[in-house]
Formats: C-alpha cells, structure tokens, sequence
C-alpha cells in the first residue's frame, strides 16, 4: 500500500421495506462489478440498511436480500386490505407494536444461518439504539485491541435489534451482550444515515493510524426511497396529534435525518477531501409516493421500490464516479485490524 491508500467505506441508510430499493442499485452493481465486499474496508448499515450491509459484509450476494424482500416482504409487513391495515394501526396505537418478529426473524435465519459478526468477511458497523440506558449502540467488527465485544453475535441478532422499529416491531435483546437485561431498537432514532458513523471509524482506527497506509477516505451512501412529505398549508394540520401524525412522524424523522447528515458530509467533506457519492432517492409522483412507506409491502409497493431501484442504477452504473470505487480491489482487513492480502 502507498501513502495515499484509500480507506473504502459503503454506507446504505434505513427505511423498512423501502430497503428494497437500495438491494436492488446494490445487486446491480454486484452483478456489474462483482462481489461488493471485495471493494469496500467497511460496510455500514442501518436498520433495513443494516440487514443488507450484514449480508454483503458476510459475502452474501444482494440479489440474495432483494429476493428476501419481495418474497417476505408481504409476510413481515402484512398489508392486505383496509380492514387489516385498521386493525393493525388500532394495534400500533393502543395494544403492542404493529407486527410481530416471527416471520422477520425466520426468514434472515434463512440468509444468515448462524453466520457471526466474526465471519464477515469485510469490517461491519452497525448502529442500534440500547433503550435500558439510553444511549446510541455501535455494533461492529471487533478490528482493534481497543475492541472485544462484538464479534460472537449472531447476524440474525444484530439485524433484528437495528431494525426494531419503534412501535412497528417488538423490543430486541442481544445475549451475548454481556448486559443481558439491556434491550435494543431500530439504530435509525440516531443514525438512520450511518455515513458519518463510518467516517468516524476511519479516521479513529485506520486513517493515519498505526502499521495503516490510509491517507484519506472514500464514501459510497446509498438512500432508501423517499415519499413525498409535503403537507399543504392549512389551519386542519397545525395542530396534529400524535394519532393524526402516526406513522409519518417516524418517516419523515428518519428521511430528514438521511438527508442532514448527507449535507453534514457534504461540508465536511470541503476540509477533509474524501471522495464523497450519494445515491439519492429517484423522484416519486404523488400516486407513486402513496405506495411507498415503511411498512407497505403490497406487491404494486414492491414492485415500484424495484422498478425505481432499476432506474437509479442505471443511471449510475456507468458514470465515472461510481466507477472509481470499483477500479481495484481492497485489502481485507482482518479482525484485527490488519491488512490480509488483496480478495
């Protein structure tokens, strides 16, 4: 390695169900380019992002994720008629949360297997909120003599504490913690774009750090897809109450923080100069946008997150600057943090 190696990060936010969008752009660059974790030092993800940078961290193909949304998606979301939705919002509201886990966490066994947090392939960072203390969680590879907590836990643990979605899925605990009464939700409360997470771990660990050659960083963000959220002037939403706000009070707080911590790293980015690419959401007309939520998993829903995730990836797949990330392969480094030959 030159003192100029890039430190190679891929960050893919949160969204539920419209994480089929972003496995979609991701399975087409794969088949494009090859497998994802022979280019990237780290792959962060979110909550439907984390599930997807676990597996490509795992070297699991994405075209694997995104056949796991569009044939569980229905059974995990179920959204069948207006009778069910009504019930299941009656639920979210007043008795438990929307859904249950069960056939969540039946079908990433299904991917994961008993695959752990020590057999990725590539370094993984993925944040969950611990609700026992209050605090931002970041799961991650143990890569540094600083770290020693994560490496035994299962996959399919870790995915289903970042996409606890509050009120959508139960509360999540991690048994091999060591704090085993602490409890976990979604990761998106704090970081539903985990780019500035990534950054963060770099430059802490690997950039200008100890037997490392790294001398600056370059980021790959890949969005969920955005509905549209604007409310038309009136004096009949002024006042909202939680009921009337209901779900779109956690989309639209997850879509915003995505698109904040995007223009943090945007300026940020001025004084460090990485390199720097946002896949960002496609446009939606507004019958498109009533489609798409978090947990709209009808098959015209499915069906448009993969037609939109088709037209962003062709609309990068070529394009120099997504190029540059896929000119050479990365050196794997291992779980501790050193460098173990070219993939």
């Amino acid at each position: 390695m030159s003192e100029s190696e890039t430190f190679k990060i891929l960050s893919i936010d949160g969204g539920g169900i419209k994480g089929l969008y972003s496995a979609v752009i991701l399975a087409d660059f794969e088949e494009q380019y090859g497998k994802l974790s022979n280019y990237f030092d780290l792959i962060c993800g979110t909550s439907t992002g984390g599930i997807i940078a676990l597996a490509l961290s795992a070297g699991i193909p994405a075209k694997e994720i995104v056949k796991l949304y569009e044939k569980n998606g229905p059974e995990i979301f179920p959204y069948m008629n207006k009778y069910s939705r009504m019930f299941h919002k009656f639920k979210q509201i007043f008795i438990t949360s929307k859904y249950s886990d069960k056939n969540l966490k039946d079908a990433l066994i299904k991917v994961f297997g008993d695959k752990k947090i020590r057999d990725c392939e590539t370094n993984v960072l993925i944040p969950t909120s611990n609700i026992t203390k209050g605090t931002p969680c970041i799961i991650k590879t143990d890569h540094n003599d600083e770290l020693g907590r994560d490496s035994n836990h299962l996959l399919v643990d870790v995915a289903l504490a970042t996409a606890a979605a509050p009120t959508y899925f139960p509360i999540q605990e991690i048994a091999t913690m060591g704090d085993f009464n602490d409890q976990f939700v979604d990761g998106g409360l704090f970081a539903n774009n985990p780019s500035l997470h990534g950054i963060q771990e770099a430059y802490r660990y690997f950039i200008g750090k100890g037997n490392h050659k790294y001398g600056k960083f370059s980021l790959l963000s890949v969005s969920t897809l955005h509905q549209n959220f604007a409310f038309k002037k009136s004096l009949s939403i002024k006042r909202l109450s939680f009921v009337q706000w209901n779900a779109k009070l956690i989309s639209l707080m997850m879509d915003l923080q995505s698109i904040s911590t995007h223009f943090h790293i945007e300026y940020l980015n001025k004084s460090l100069n990485g390199i720097y690419l946002r896949i960002n959401s496609e446009p939606l007309t507004d019958e498109e946008s009533k489609k798409i939520d978090l947990d709209k998993a009808s098959e015209d829903s499915i069906n448009l997150l993969i037609e939109k995730g088709h037209m962003a990836s062709r609309k990068w797949i070529d394009d120099p600057s997504l190029q540059q990330f896929f000119e050479s392969n990365t050196q794997n480094i291992n779980l501790r943090g050193e460098a173990v030959g070219t993939m």
